[in-house]
């Protein structure tokens, strides 16, 4: 296989990745926003459609274009290439959190979902579930690192510092916005006071 037509395999597997990752995010927000348990299995089912078209198609052939295009114009010397080394670091860290920690996520909502009628309010467990601090890091940690990969791709930086510096600042911004997430209700006094002014009135 020529250059041209694995470039063009690679660019089509990570723009089908590119999109399943944002389609997950997305997805991600109507999960954290049900408010029973028929909306929030059929999240569950839309992750799992956009997990088996889109998101496994375009791992295994970035994957297998990008180990052909290592293997055949870099060998084991790409390791010398911080930009080079560095997007294949995280592309297998992105894979194994995936088969790891989302999964798992995925499964116990399911497991804890599992003979609840559409109609059900969550219960307190299936609350906590959907808010582990964990899964929750990773449904924003993995939009960053996706787009911290193909910005190595286009600068190529040759420098670990700055290397480290991306990827240190990708994993703040997630737990910012993890924290973000998982933050408490606000406060109803305000309005509690306001309704109990109004009906002295």
């Amino acid at each position: 296989m020529n250059h041209r037509l694995l470039l063009a395999a690679h660019l089509v597997g990570a723009a089908a990745l590119g999109a399943a990752i944002v389609a997950l995010w997305w997805n991600d927000r109507r999960i954290a926003r049900a408010g029973d348990c028929g909306t929030l299995a059929g999240a569950g089912r839309r992750a799992q459609a956009i997990v088996q078209r889109l998101l496994l198609p375009g791992v295994l052939l970035l994957a297998a274009s990008g180990v052909w295009l290592l293997a055949r114009y870099y060998g084991w010397s790409f390791v010398r290439l911080p930009w080079l080394a560095a997007m294949a670091a995280l592309f297998v860290f992105q894979s194994v959190w995936a088969n790891t920690v989302t999964r798992h996520h995925g499964q116990r909502l399911g497991r804890l979902l599992a003979g609840r009628c559409a109609t059900d309010r969550l219960t307190p467990e299936l609350e906590r579930a959907r808010r582990a601090p964990l899964a929750c890091f990773g449904q924003q940690l993995e939009p960053l690192l996706f787009a911290l990969i193909v910005a190595f791709g286009l600068a190529r930086p040759m420098d670990w510092v700055a290397i480290a510096a991306g990827v240190a600042a990708a994993g703040l911004l997630a737990a910012a916005l993890t924290a973000y997430t998982l933050r408490p209700p606000a406060s109803s006094s305000f309005s509690s006071a306001s309704v109990e002014a109004a009906g002295r009135a």
